[in-house]
């Protein structure tokens, strides 16, 4: 599968990819959103189920790798009107969680287009980095460290394993988030769930496996270094 990446992920990461039998792709980075996240692909793309979405300064930028992922895909890119602004939350137009027909987002904050896709029920949250911060596993459970999205998600009668807010390396902040280490496939293909870093080392590992393998999925990590936030690995 295609396998979306940060442009400063660790070069283990990439090679991890490439070994297991993915062909990483590296995205490059907005210039209008703070450097560690500039070429965080939750950041930058979203995955609707019959486009992929980004802001038209984007579009001109990544040509070349959205042709790829779009041809990966099978489906179109669409460009939207709305633009980064340099403070959060103006940064996280396209960090929504999709999980099944469940919207995580903080509404205020999110792209227009991304709140009209229909039959999906918006799950408003407090955390503007909606998709940082989940890692979906199937269509109906997710592991998460942040209380707004565990409430939202319980309400919504879904599965939820609760997890450790840090131990997640992330350059410039001090921390990351569980579902930036984490990959996601948007469209399906895949039982593997990849994590970024050496998951050994995280205090709700063996917690994270079992609840992986519950719902169907492996939790596969690299053990060439720490837990790191890579603003998700979307597989494609």
């Amino acid at each position: 599968m295609l396998a979306l990446l940060d442009a400063r992920a660790p070069k283990e990461c990439a090679a991890w990819l490439a070994r297991i039998g993915h062909t990483p792709l590296c995205l490059p980075p907005h210039p209008a959103l703070p450097a560690p996240i500039a070429s965080h692909p939750d950041m930058l793309l979203f995955f609707a189920p019959d486009a992929i979405l980004c802001t038209e300064s984007y579009a001109r930028l990544a040509q070349k790798e959205l042709e790829v992922i779009s041809r990966a895909a099978r489906r179109p890119i669409c460009a939207i009107a709305a633009e980064y602004g340099a403070q959060y939350p103006h940064d996280v137009l396209f960090n929504a969680a999709r999980v099944g027909n469940r919207l995580f987002c903080l509404p205020r904050a999110t792209a227009a287009r991304i709140l009209e896709i229909p039959n999906q029920a918006i799950c408003p949250v407090r955390q503007g980095y909606a998709k940082c911060s989940v890692i979906p596993v199937g269509e109906n459970a997710l592991m998460t460290a942040d209380d707004s999205i565990e409430r939202a998600a319980r309400a919504a009668n879904m599965d939820v394993l609760r997890l450790s807010k840090g131990h997640i390396r992330l350059d410039g902040y001090d921390y990351g988030f569980p579902g930036g280490a984490a990959s996601c496939a948007p469209y399906g293909g895949t039982d593997e769930i990849l994590f970024c870093g050496d998951l050994s080392v995280h205090p709700d590992a063996l917690q994270m496996r079992d609840f992986c393998a519950a719902h169907g999925y492996r939790l596969c990590d690299c053990k060439d270094f720490p837990p790191t936030d890579v603003g998700t690995i979307f597989l494609i």
